[in-house]
């Protein structure tokens, strides 16, 4: 047993009978005789495992969307991976054009072989996003960025045939008040589809929560014999079939989207 001085708690040498560090003297290691081997070991108290149960309060608001809405959010959960990809090979194609054209690290037949290999992957993950988005009903919040974001493009183009003096100064004001009590009436609708979309987004959350509840009862009842495999996968099924996390992912993209504007 390593022994530390009671003046100073410096470690002692082992042996020895005086600290090194104070000169305080040590006291003698028990013997195992001089143990007290009578009382038995106290084992560790085992907490019992509560059941699983929802965190979180039901919401105070119930935000539903149609089944139309829904199907798009899932749609565009499966569009996000694949933009994600578009948006790495881009980078990597930058980063090709900077080994070429910069550090001329590459040959001319590497970059060229290098870049069509990227190229090909580029357009075959944009034409996955193409048909996708053909299947999608419209998401309400995103038509209403897409608006914002047109009424700011004409605005600036409207700026830049004036400067050129393409337009007379009627015109000219006539369009940006149009163009700007648009975006301002937009932007207006954008905060109130966001309010709903993250009350939405709660109710998600909480729905995650009971799902993950439900799951362990369901395996509770199935390993105690109530319910069958099948009866079990069924209603497993039957709770995953909603794809909670996948609807969530495309909030969150949706309002990130938003926030952009």
């Amino acid at each position: 047993m390593v022994k530390f001085c009671s003046k100073c708690g410096a470690r002692a040498i082992p042996g020895a009978r005086f600290c090194r560090s104070c000169g305080t003297k040590l006291d003698k290691e028990k013997t195992t005789s001089q143990v007290n081997v009578s009382e038995e070991p106290v084992e560790p108290v085992k907490e019992k495992t509560k059941p699983r149960s929802s965190s979180k309060k039901p919401p105070k608001v119930k935000v539903e969307l149609t089944p139309e809405e829904e199907e798009s959010l899932l749609a565009l959960s499966k569009i996000i991976p694949i933009q994600k990809k578009v948006e790495t090979l881009n980078k990597d194609k930058d980063l090709l054009e900077i080994k070429f054209r910069v550090e001329e690290a590459i040959t001319e037949k590497e970059y060229d072989a290098d870049l069509k290999k990227i190229t090909t992957a580029i357009k075959k993950h944009e034409k996955s996003i193409a048909d996708k988005r053909k299947a999608m009903a419209s998401v309400s919040l995103l038509n209403l960025v897409q608006d914002v974001l047109e009424m700011r493009e004409r605005q600036e183009k409207l700026e830049d045939i004036y400067k050129e003096g393409r337009i007379q100064d009627s015109t000219y004001d006539r369009l940006k008040k149009e163009y700007h009590d648009k975006e301002e009436a937009t932007e207006a609708k954008v905060e109130e589809e966001e309010a709903k979309l993250k009350q939405y987004r709660d109710n998600l959350l909480y729905d995650k929560d009971e799902t993950i509840a439900k799951k362990e009862e369901l395996f509770a009842r199935h390993q105690v014999g109530e319910l069958t495999d099948a009866e079990y996968r069924a209603q497993i099924k039957e709770l995953d079939a909603r794809n909670i996390e996948g609807l969530i992912g495309a909030v969150d993209e949706v309002i990130a989207r938003m926030s952009r504007v």
